[in-house]
Order: C-alpha cells, then structure tokens, then sequence
C-alpha cells in the first residue's frame, strides 16, 4: 500500500483525469504513430527519386518530431505544455511541402488537436458544474434521495 493511498479513506472516490488532458495526450501520442508512418513513407519515396532529400534527414527529422511529441504528450498537465502541442501541430503540414499527401494528414491531427480542447474542456467545465451542483445539494447534510449517485459498477439488483 502506498503513503497516499493510506491517507485517503476508503470510500473517498479517486477524481477523474480531466478529459483535455486525457484527449490532448491521446491525439499527441497518435501524431506520434502518424509521424512515424510519414517518416517511413518519405524515406520510402526517396529511394525512388520521387524526394529529393536524403535518407538521414528524412530520418533525422522524423526522429526528433517524434521524441518531441511523445515528450510533449507527458507535458500537457503545464501551459507550455499545450503551447508546445499548438507549435507540434506545424510540422506534419509542413512537410507537405515533401510529400502533399502528408499535409493532409496534419491538417486532420490539427482538427483532433482543437477538438480534444474544445470538447475536453467543455466536459471539464461541466463536470465541474456537476460536481459543485452536488457539493450545494449536500450542504448541512441533507441530501435529497433523488440525487442520490448511483454506482454503476453494481449488478442490476445491487450486487
């Protein structure tokens, strides 16, 4: 058992992770995957005269965007982490310039990246008029029945 998970009491529910970060981080750490194939498919049409540049840089570049936002993907909790995330989103466009296709790629990851904050952040802020809502229902002890939370984890007959 760990120090915080004895300092809590055992019916005290864990919070939940706020949904933007659970959603920025889930579209870095897919750009990730999406950096990587472009990666692959630059060196590959390289080898066929189709891109002018090197098989070093080509794989040098796609190496540090990577790492970058894998990296930045752990950093979201921070301002600057999602300041880095905006500025991560220019590369994959960028290499349009290569090969277009992958332009396209990187305007879809620039569409998830401002959903994933749009809508994340929505769901935070009512999740956070939620739960004020219950803290107000709850004050002096009274609870009215109907509000009462269920627990979804139980069977159909309250198991």
């Amino acid at each position: 058992m760990t120090a915080s998970a004895a300092a809590e009491p055992e019916g005290t529910p864990k919070p939940q992770r706020p949904a933007t970060l659970t959603f920025t981080q889930a579209v870095l750490g897919l750009q990730v995957l999406a950096a990587f194939f472009a990666t692959l498919a630059s060196w590959g049409l390289s080898r066929t005269t189709e891109v002018s540049l090197s098989a070093g840089w080509i794989w040098a570049g796609g190496a540090v965007l990577m790492v970058a936002l894998f990296y930045v993907a752990g950093k979201q909790k921070s301002k600057w982490g999602r300041i880095a995330g905006w500025v991560l989103q220019v590369p994959l466009i960028v290499a349009g310039l290569v090969v277009p296709a992958i332009a396209f790629i990187g305007v879809m990851f620039l569409v998830l990246w401002i959903m994933a904050l749009r809508i994340g952040g929505r769901i935070d802020r009512e999740r956070a008029e939620r739960l004020e809502a219950e803290r107000a229902a709850t004050v002096g002890g009274t609870r009215d029945a109907s509000s009462t939370p269920v627990d979804y984890e139980a069977g159909p007959l309250g198991e």
